[in-house]
């Protein structure tokens, strides 16, 4: 499921990352990386000045991503469920902020775990009722999300089901 058809239809991980933006020398931090849809390919555009942290709870999903990127030596893999302590670029949060306990404070910790001028990219569940994904009442909407992250946003255009935010940390 993590590599259907339908997801590579829906969330397209290239079409995604050149959106964003990411260039050669960039770190990315990929939370909740998963099997690695996003942090493979942006290992590819970061280069080999760049970095990409990938970091999920799952041993599963560790193992799986560590057999699929062998031979990447810009990626770090890490499980953990926390991003305190790591420094990136560009946060990359697809499907995930669903699934954090506070997302109000896990933003605040993305915007301290950013570089300056660095950026957070959420890409979740719209909060309506759709064929897939968790119930409505677990999604956080595109509204909550921009009153959470008290930072000028930009919304890129996604398939229906999802919303594509940017957020860059402003630093005074």
């Amino acid at each position: 499921m993590l590599e259907s058809e339908n997801r590579k239809r829906l969330l397209p991980a290239e079409e995604i990352l050149a959106t964003i933006g990411i260039k050669e020398g960039d770190t990315l931090i990929d939370f909740g990386c998963g099997i690695g849809y996003f942090s493979i390919p942006a290992a590819k555009l970061v280069g080999e000045q760049g970095k990409v942290i990938a970091i999920d709870i799952s041993d599963e999903m560790i193992s799986e991503l560590e057999k699929r990127s062998e031979g990447f030596r810009n990626l770090d893999i890490v499980k953990s469920d926390d991003i305190s302590g790591f420094k990136g670029d560009i946060i990359l949060l697809v499907t995930v902020l669903h699934e954090v306990d506070n997302a109000k404070k896990f933003i605040e910790r993305c915007f301290d775990a950013l570089n300056p001028q660095g950026r957070i990219i959420i890409i979740d569940w719209q909060k309506k009722e759709t064929t897939m994904g968790p119930p409505i009442s677990h999604r956080i909407s595109k509204d909550e999300v921009i009153a959470m992250a008290h930072s000028k946003c930009i919304e890129h255009n996604i398939d229906d089901t999802f919303y594509f935010l940017e957020f860059r940390k402003i630093t005074i």
